[in-house]
């Protein structure tokens, strides 16, 4: 399974709790054992996201999205630039050459496409809510992942959603800042009206295993407890989710950086990613 080595937690808060404890169901934030515990949490006009100086990027970000902002999102046109977020101090953070011909994807945690208009959207993208993302994830599995969540936040009216990463021991970074590429990304999500969750998840590849499973599960894997407040018996139980669909280019997208990348399935940090999944699965 993955696993986060265990320290003593400590979070620092930017601009205050209280400025964005609206974004966490009942205003309380994930808590998180483990190295990666050790952080700032961000607050934005529309998402929180806590960044680590270990991995010079974020861990988790949260969003409460509503279904009147998605239909001004989906009126906004989607335009911005990435750039690197001052509130963090350089040496801890990402910077924009990290990714210069890194073969990876600037991949954000919590998307563009759920804010509505644009101060918003430009927010996103701050490097703290970017990670370096698969081309064949970020522009496959993972978008029809955000599309479905989006769906079924319009259907429901109201979501509360976290979404992070995970790495296993075998670690590798890119730029010369050595930002941490995750070897798994996922997306939790709590429907309030159903009462019920459950956790997208994702190997980091171009070819991504993606499975649904419970907050439980998560916990196992990365010590992390994404909605502090719920009952056991919410975490413990899959919510019936919109099954991942991918976006029409992904396939085409697969190929081409696979070549670049010189994917292979017998590359082994893919091999151990695939093995790890399963094993936390049960399968």
């Amino acid at each position: 399974m993955f696993l986060f080595l265990i320290y003593d937690v400590q979070v620092d808060w930017a601009y205050g709790k209280e400025t964005c404890s609206n974004l966490f169901f009942a205003g309380e934030s994930p808590t998180l054992e483990g190295e990666f515990g050790h952080g700032r949490v961000l607050c934005n006009t529309a998402y929180a996201v806590m960044d680590s100086p270990v991995t010079k990027g974020p861990i988790w970000s949260a969003e409460y999205i509503v279904e009147e902002n998605l239909e001004v999102a989906a009126r906004t046109k989607r335009e911005g630039y990435f750039y690197p977020d001052a509130r963090l101090p350089a040496g801890y953070r990402g910077e924009l050459a990290d990714w210069k011909h890194s073969g990876w994807d600037r991949g954000h945690l919590s998307p563009s496409g759920d804010f509505a208009g644009l101060a918003a959207q430009q927010e996103s993208y701050a490097l703290s809510n970017v990670v370096p993302q698969a081309p064949g994830l970020n522009r496959g599995a993972w978008e029809g992942i955000e599309a479905a969540v989006r769906g079924l936040a319009n259907a429901e009216g109201e979501l509360y959603v976290v979404t992070g990463v995970l790495f296993s021991h075998h670690r590798v970074s890119v730029g010369p800042d050595r930002v941490m590429i995750p070897s798994g990304m996922w997306k939790a999500v709590y429907d309030p009206i159903a009462e019920g969750a459950a956790v997208y998840v994702c190997a980091n590849t171009n070819q991504p295993d993606c499975k649904i499973v419970s907050l439980e599960v998560l916990s196992r894997w990365a010590g992390i407890d994404v909605f502090p407040s719920l009952a056991v018996s919410i975490k413990q139980h899959i919510m019936p989710m919109p099954a991942i669909e991918e976006s029409p280019y992904a396939a085409s997208v697969r190929t081409e950086q696979s070549r670049a990348n010189g994917f292979s399935w017998n590359d082994r940090r893919v091999k151990e990613v695939l093995r790890l999944l399963q094993k936390a699965l049960g399968r």
